[in-house]
């Protein structure tokens, strides 16, 4: 355990990559066996939503051998002020993907307690959203943070490695049929999506109000298509979705860097204590310190 924690720390681009990889391999086989136990192909929701949650799982295992959980923030739920700021960004993406993609406001509420399909839907997503961004947002930027945390340079370049390999992961989609530019859009979108959420956990400390916002962006979309028969996203609309999200890239990045108030070798010091973004802690042999903090106001 110490040597992968050891490799995590000098390596962390590639412990990045690998726990990726690992986390797919596990979450396919989860599926795999799944699928086999339900008498259900594997590309059905349900055996792909389980195989998710047990890859989930053995991650937040890990990551609880380790004592990471908390500096990760997976057990924190943040402020009510960060819960503001989180459900005002969540109606803003809301509306700014109807408009994109559907050049008005065409989500049926109703259909969330009428439809089936939608039910199914937003359950699926709110997998997805709590599995991805604990692997992205949680796991990965604890880890990067942890190893770049120490420069400005470092803290962006911990925001958008988990951004890039989030939009990566999705261009197996074209194996599965999509065409090459809806899936090429597909990831822009959520490398964009990536930055802004990375922002957020890394100054509000918790990984929750990104899990709402993927999960609520997703099915929101998905629930108006099922709306529409034959509805396909253009590149166009892709790039005007995309666009949407720009200012919340430039101004989370932008906070990040503003906040950031260098180390604080004592994480039981008065600023220490009143800090309710990360607490990055590296425990040694010698069990010493090193906390990176940021704030949203407490």
């Amino acid at each position: 355990m110490r040597s992968a924690q050891r490799f995590a720390k000098e390596h962390p681009f590639l412990f990045a990559i690998l726990a990726t990889v690992v986390w797919i391999l596990v979450m396919g086989v989860a599926a795999a066996i799944a699928a086999w136990a339900l008498h259900t192909p594997m590309a059905d929701p349900l055996p792909q939503s389980l195989g998710m949650l047990a890859a989930t799982a053995c991650l937040l295992g890990v990551m609880g051998r380790w004592g990471w959980l908390r500096a990760a923030g997976i057990p924190r739920l943040g402020t009510w002020r960060l819960w503001l700021v989180t459900v005002g960004l969540a109606v803003y993406v809301v509306i700014a993907y109807q408009m994109a993609f559907f050049r008005g406001i065409a989500l049926d509420i109703s259909s969330l307690w009428a439809s089936g399909g939608a039910q199914s839907i937003l359950m699926r997503q709110a997998v997805v959203g709590v599995a991805e961004e604990t692997l992205f947002r949680g796991f990965q930027l604890f880890v990067l943070v942890r190893a770049w945390g120490d420069s400005r340079r470092g803290l962006l370049a911990a925001v958008a490695v988990p951004a890039l390999i989030f939009g990566l992961t999705h261009a197996p989609q074209v194996l599965a049929g999509n065409p090459m530019d809806d899936t090429l859009m597909t990831m822009l979108n959520c490398t964009v999506s990536g930055l802004w959420w990375g922002a957020l956990v890394l100054m509000g400390g918790s990984i929750w109000p990104a899990v709402l916002l993927h999960a609520v962006s997703n099915a929101s979309f998905q629930i108006t298509a099922l709306g529409l028969c034959g509805y396909n996203a253009t590149v166009t609309e892709f790039v005007a979705a995309t666009a949407a999200e720009l200012p919340l890239v430039i101004g989370g990045l932008w906070l990040v860097l503003r906040k950031v108030p260098g180390f604080d070798p004592d994480p039981r010091s008065r600023a220490g204590r009143k800090s309710i973004g990360f607490c990055m802690e590296e425990r040694r042999d010698a069990s010493d310190a090193l906390a990176v903090r940021y704030s949203l106001a407490e």
